[in-house]
């Protein structure tokens, strides 16, 4: 990280005559990549840097960023420009430090280009078991990504971190056209546990007499995890202190109330062990911390970055996060939901009748801000008495998130990693289905 501070000084001694404050971001990420599909593997190698510059101007603030080579006069020129026509600042730059951690011990090393084919062989393998004819496309990223924040006014702070990034997909050629499933997690100095894979890839078997079955009208529905991580997106935006200030959040003035289900906790958890979001700080320097978002369905408050916060008179929550060249907006970390403690791991026992959706293939006519969705699923699976009879092709959801998450029947006894979040399976009653 020494190069990255003395290049991030650098950014700064160019700001001092044209700012009252600016912080310098710096990016590093060093990994090696294996492709596979049916007849190709192809391994990679590479490096990425990238620089983000924030400052304030006559009371505005701007941003930009680049990849790459930088030269330090550029990108405050750019930076420049944005202040023109950027928001009003509102806030003073920290200056206390935040404790920059030491690295700690991974295993990447362990993980080759040889031994990611070997995994990936062994897992198109156990496919095979289930459907023969499938064929397995995946791509894994392992590598180290290194993170810097510097300040004019004295902060100076780092980490690195081990990050394994994983995308499966599965084809599966069948009578009534091709069926596909995927699966994408994000995790720290390990290739995910194989069984878990599998379990949120491989679909129901089709050589099972499952027979076409019409379903239309309000019905239990039975998330798998990716499926439930898709419904969470609307919660991820609703807690933005930022959507709070637009005025746009179904959370305002909701703090202490039941919004969702009882059996619902809903965390964001900076710390976890082993989750690729995990972050000591945030990208403003400001410590993070695990927060409860819904404790047993109650809304506990929203999340902040420094803008935010002073626009709501509160202190940040240490939640800023930004790409390079944006503003900074609160986001969520690691989002879990906790597992039942007794109970079934997919619930479809404790649902009795209904379907099952195990992925999404678009989400278009919703929107995140209000809550509302419309999922086009494929196919979706029927179940009675807790056993799969058939599936339904053209499935489409709709509803509000907050609405069909305040009705739940059983959460799974077991968490699965999607993205960066853990996620138990879900049971959900009165959702329209057509």
């Amino acid at each position: 990280m020494k190069e990255v501070f003395m290049t991030g000084s650098e950014i700064l001694v160019a700001c001092e005559k044209v700012s009252t404050q600016a912080e310098v971001t710096g990016i590093n990420r060093r990994y090696k990549s294996f492709q596979f599909s049916p007849g190709k593997s192809i391994p990679g190698i590479g490096e990425r840097t990238g620089w983000g510059l924030r400052m304030t101007r006559n009371g505005k603030l701007g941003v930009s960023g680049e990849w790459g080579i930088i030269n330090p006069f550029r990108l405050v020129d750019k930076t420049i420009s944005s202040c023109r026509y950027g928001p009003d600042t509102l806030f003073n730059f920290p200056e206390e430090s935040p404790a920059s951690e030491v690295p700690a011990a991974n295993n990447l090393e362990a993980i080759t280009h040889e031994s990611v084919h070997d995994y990936l062989n062994t897992l198109q393998n156990k496919i095979k078991e289930t459907h023969p004819l499938a064929n397995l496309s995946a791509r894994i990223q392992w590598g180290e990504d290194s993170f810097a924040v510097l300040n004019s006014c004295g902060l100076l702070g780092s980490y690195s971190k081990a990050v394994v990034s994983s995308s499966f997909s599965v084809t599966i050629p069948t009578d009534n056209g091709l069926l596909q499933s995927g699966y994408f997690l994000r995790t720290t100095d390990s290739l995910p546990v194989m069984s878990f894979v599998l379990d949120m890839l491989v679909l129901p078997d089709y050589r099972k007499d499952l027979i076409s079955t019409g379903i239309a009208g309000r019905k239990n529905v039975v998330f798998s995890p990716v499926a439930f991580s898709m419904l969470l997106q609307a919660v991820r935006t609703g807690v933005s202190g930022k959507l709070l200030l637009e005025g746009a959040s179904p959370l305002a003035a909701m703090e202490g109330k039941q919004v969702l289900g009882k059996s619902l906790t809903v965390r964001d958890l900076p710390h976890l062990n082993s989750c690729a979001a995990s972050v000591p700080f945030d990208s403003e320097g400001i410590p993070t911390q695990d927060k409860t978002l819904f404790e047993e369905g109650v809304f506990t408050g929203f999340l902040h970055d420094l803008r935010s916060a002073a626009q709501c008179n509160t202190v940040s929550t240490g939640s800023s996060g930004r790409n390079l060249g944006e503003h900074s907006r609160p986001v969520c970390t690691n989002l879990t939901v906790d597992p039942s403690t007794n109970g079934s791991v997919n619930t479809l026992s404790e649902t009795g009748s209904g379907i099952l959706v195990t992925s999404i293939l678009s989400a278009g006519g919703g929107n995140a801000a209000s809550g509302s969705f419309m999922f086009d699923c494929g196919r979706t699976y029927v179940f009675r008495r807790g056993e799969i009879q058939g599936f339904y092709h053209g499935c489409v959801l709709s509803g509000n998130v907050y609405d069909v998450l305040s009705k739940v029947n059983a959460v799974g006894s077991r968490q699965y990693r999607v993205g960066t979040d853990l996620l138990p399976f879900i049971s959900l009653n009165d959702i329209s289905v057509r």
